[in-house]
């Protein structure tokens, strides 16, 4: 009987250290996402606001949204760096 409480109880201490490393990572995962998501949203409303003018190929409004569209680029490449950081960090 002792036995088994003993083996119960560090079955219980591993699984409980698990989901701890496990609930860090989701939330390290959802932090990221939630940054990026924000600066994606700022980008948006930019472009939003330059969509609602007349655009003429050469006008600074079709720079700045060829321009905000390279920083939503550079937002997703961040957001995959952070995943994959996310992912290499429970791995050790």
């Amino acid at each position: 009987m002792l036995i088994a409480v003993i083996i119960l109880s560090i079955l219980s201490i591993g699984l409980s250290y698990a989901a701890f490393r496990m609930a860090r990572t989701i939330f390290g995962f959802e932090d990221g996402l939630t940054n990026a998501i924000e600066k994606i949203e700022e980008s948006y409303e930019v472009v939003g606001k330059i969509l609602e003018r007349p655009l003429f190929l050469d006008s600074p409004e079709v720079r700045e949204v060829h321009r905000q569209i390279g920083i939503v680029n550079d937002y997703l490449l961040d957001i995959a760096k952070d995943l994959s950081e996310v992912v290499e960090s429970e791995e050790e």
